[in-house]
């Protein structure tokens, strides 16, 4: 056989089986299924507060450290711990 028709029996009986197979009588096809119930529901909308509790710990970004410059006895503090 020359090079042009080495494929010509090959791909004649390719077509002829797709032919073969696509002439079914359509007997094994299957029923559909009925149709599912659902259950509808409404949505309403209504305020809702939205707040997050979350553990956690804070350190102060600055410490100021009272040192004396004399040794000696504290006799009484003017300040009050804590406040600015």
């Amino acid at each position: 056989m020359t090079p042009n028709f080495r494929f010509l029996p090959l791909s004649g009986f390719i077509i002829g089986a797709a032919l073969l197979v696509g002439c079914d009588d359509h007997a094994g096809q299957a029923k559909q299924p009925p149709t599912p119930q659902v259950v509808v529901h409404v949505v309403k909308s209504a305020p809702l507060e939205v707040t997050t509790e979350l553990p956690g710990r804070t350190d102060a970004y600055r410490v100021a450290e009272v040192r004396p410059q004399v040794s000696g006895i504290v006799l009484k503090r003017n300040f009050t711990e804590g406040s600015d």
